[in-house]
């Protein structure tokens, strides 16, 4: 059995394609039980091969576009609306992944990343943990146990260093804006305070006033000492447990 074997040739990998000539014309194959591994052989073999990847493509969110997509004259991470580079609108405190932002109250996770859920992190702990007074009443007070307030050393490992200046990692910030006369420290975690803006940041009725975790508070203020100017975080064995 022959086969025409002199031509171009071309394999394709997500990222990356082979090009190849082979040189040889035919080939006797005489074990048709062997013909496929007697092909590829043949083609590496008698070829002249080429690699051609096409470059990543660069990711771009709204958070890390150099726009300021909101017209609110801060760009990207400057701006409190973003949360992570990767935050995908700079216009709510919503990160725009579908999926986050979506836990309940009675079980918060790291805000700070970009998902819902304790699976990555062990973070989960009650909104009201971080509320003084009554816990209200559309933030599941029947699940609220108050000697249940502490979160684990991993969730804290993982927390701390996404955490952003002034806040906790459940949400809860220090936010001083540029010639307010005070610096309100809410909840801007949207599961919490859903309808919470900056022009509402000094309105409790849309950002609940709220005491910032101590185990995974990162010290410093949003804007007032600037949004990305937080110190080194501390190792969850420096921290106290409460």
């Amino acid at each position: 059995m022959h086969l025409p074997m002199f031509g171009y040739w071309r394999v394709a990998f997500p990222a990356c394609t082979v090009y190849g000539i082979s040189l040889a014309r035919f080939w006797s194959i005489a074990q048709p039980w062997s013909d496929a591994m007697r092909l590829l052989i043949q083609l590496l073999a008698l070829s002249v091969m080429f690699v051609s990847c096409a470059p990543a493509t660069a990711q771009f969110h709204q958070c890390n576009d150099g726009n300021d997509n909101n017209a609110n004259s801060w760009i990207d991470m400057a701006d409190p609306y973003c949360k992570l580079p990767d935050d995908n609108d700079e216009t709510t405190f919503l990160s725009g992944y579908p999926g986050d932002d979506i836990n309940q109250p009675k079980a918060l996770d790291t805000w700070f990343d970009l998902d819902s859920g304790s699976g990555n992190d062990t973070c989960s702990i009650h909104a009201c943990c971080m509320i003084d007074g009554a816990c209200p009443a559309d933030l599941q007070p029947q699940f609220f146990n108050p000697g249940a307030c502490s979160v684990t050393s991993t969730c804290i490992d993982f927390a701390l260093p996404v955490t952003k200046a002034g806040c906790d990692a459940f949400g809860c910030c220090e936010i001083c804006l540029p010639g307010a006369s005070n610096c309100p420290t809410v909840f801007v975690n949207p599961v919490v305070s859903p309808t919470c803006t900056l022009e509402t940041i000094g309105d409790p009725t849309h950002c609940r006033v709220c005491t910032q975790n101590p185990q995974t508070y990162v010290l410093s203020h949003i804007f007032k000492d600037g949004f990305e100017s937080a110190p080194a975080p501390p190792s969850s064995s420096a921290l106290p447990a409460h």
